[in-house]
Parts: C-alpha cells; structure tokens; sequence
C-alpha cells in the first residue's frame, strides 16, 4: 500500500514536471537559463541518461523478442489445452 503511494506520487511529480518543463520551453527558457554556472554538469547528466536509456533499449528489446519466441507458444498452448476453470 505505500508502495503504491509511493508510485502514485512520483508518477505526479514527474508529469508535473514534464508539464512544467513543456511550458518553460514554449516560452524559450531552458535549463541553462536558470542555472548558468551548472550548464557543464546539465550536459553530462543529459548525456549519462541519453547513454543509459540506449544501453537499455539495446539490451531490452531483444531479450524481450527472444522471450517472447518462448513464452507465447507455451502461453497458446497451455491456454487451449490447460486445465479449464
């Protein structure tokens, strides 16, 4: 249950700031505007999550593809000949 909460306000927070985000890039302000002397490290933080969420995709969607090779027949399978409810 309070994971749950935990979840449920994270989740609010992020979209939160997704929305602000969105609305201070409309009106042309970026993260160097409000941080000046923090731009270096901005980047290398854009770059270390630009690099993880590829690393991640690579490494996820063919592990997920080769999964689904076995998971889904065995599912069909013991689907139509399991043992019925």
């Amino acid at each position: 249950m309070r994971f749950a909460r935990l979840l449920s306000g994270l989740g609010k927070a992020l979209l939160a700031s997704l929305i602000t985000g969105t609305v201070l890039g409309f009106f042309g302000i970026s993260s160097r505007e409000i941080f000046p002397g923090m731009a270096i490290y901005i980047d290398h933080l854009t770059d270390a999550v630009e690099l993880t969420v590829n690393w991640l995709v690579i490494w996820v969607v063919p592990n997920i593809l080769v999964g689904m090779v076995v998971i889904i027949p065995v599912w069909i399978i013991l689907t139509l000949f399991g043992p019925k409810r």
